[in-house]
């Protein structure tokens, strides 16, 4: 008998930038799909009303063998939208659902390479890098400086994760949704679910990954299934990189703080001593790296900034305001 055929749904979730959601739907239209797969393309807009029908009209056009949804939430919040996704994959029977950002672009093999690691290794969730796209041609000399640090950290946190893989510690990488796949067999086995409660904060797809850990999911991470980040004008700044920084250590922080286990705080001041030491060996460095170590020095300060804040009471709304286009 053949084999039964699986049905991916590939997800996405937007909300105010059209720009950069067609230029990830185009990467979409260009995929390779594997032998015996179905895909189901579910597009969930954040919003208040529907703005995108255009766009998602044009993609459905180009692609009449697969089934396309648009769907609203007008809840406001990033795990609302990829609850809403996870809901229309699991009401359709799919098998898998994947998950990329909108403001990346994926490889023609992504899919297939995705789905090639969860099938060699059986894993209930499973990640891949995601890059830099390069910057703007436009772009002034600043704006490039910035993006050359920014691809650096890049590059430098994707090497750290495949020295891990390689070395049999691949559960131990924490799985993002900016590149994804996820089993809904086992999503629909345990209920887990994104995590509402953030808001704004984000570090919902952190949060689900360490929660599957303690469900017994199996995890792993890919180096050949990429994606592209396209990084707008308005983040290639120090501020931006600094705010960054400070809106995912307070949420991140917040989260420990909420349900503080023994040793959490004492861990603090270690905590803030090692982001200190770190911000002190980037400043020495910047004239030796061409000022590409600025960005992690406005990393740092981020960081030790949200630390101070979180332990005020502040919590995160980095997805408040929209960034690129």
């Amino acid at each position: 008998m053949p084999a039964r055929e699986r049905s991916i749904c590939v997800g996405t979730v937007t909300r105010g930038r059209p720009l950069m959601l067609r230029n990830l739907l185009n990467s979409y239209a260009g995929i390779h799909v594997p032998a015996g797969v179905r895909l189901d393309f579910v597009i969930v807009e954040n919003n208040d009303r529907f703005t995108l029908q255009d766009i998602v009209t044009r993609f459905r056009e180009r692609l009449p063998q697969w089934s396309v949804r648009y769907e609203l939430e007008p809840r406001l919040g990033i795990a609302f939208a990829r609850n809403k996704v996870l809901d229309c994959a699991l009401g359709a029977g799919n098998d898998l659902l994947t998950f990329a950002d909108d403001d990346e672009a994926v490889e023609p093999d992504w899919l297939v390479e995705l789905l090639a690691e969860r099938d060699t290794f059986n894993l209930d969730i499973v990640g891949s890098p995601v890059r830099i796209a390069p910057a703007a041609p436009d772009a002034s000399f600043w704006q490039k400086l910035v993006w050359s640090g920014i691809d650096r950290m890049n590059r430098h946190s994707e090497a750290k994760l495949l020295r891990r893989r390689n070395n049999g510690e691949v559960a131990q990488i924490p799985i993002a949704t900016g590149s994804w796949m996820g089993s809904l067999s086992f999503l629909r086995r345990t209920g887990l679910r994104f995590e509402t409660g953030l808001g704004l904060a984000g570090g919902e797809d952190g949060l689900l990954w360490a929660e599957a850990g303690k469900l017994g999911a199996n995890t792993g991470w890919t180096p050949f299934a990429v994606a592209y980040e396209t990084v707008p004008e308005d983040r290639l700044s120090l501020f931006y990189r600094y705010k960054r920084s400070r809106d995912e250590t307070i949420a991140k922080f917040r989260k420990r703080l909420d349900s503080p286990k023994r040793g959490v705080l004492l861990r603090l001041p270690g905590s803030l001593m090692g982001r200190t030491l770190s911000l002190c060996l980037c400043v020495t460095t910047i004239p030796f790296t061409r000022g590409q170590t600025l960005v992690r020095a406005a990393w740092h300060v981020g960081s030790i900034a949200g630390i101070i804040q979180a332990c005020m009471g502040r919590t995160s709304s980095h997805y408040e305001h929209v960034t690129g286009s």
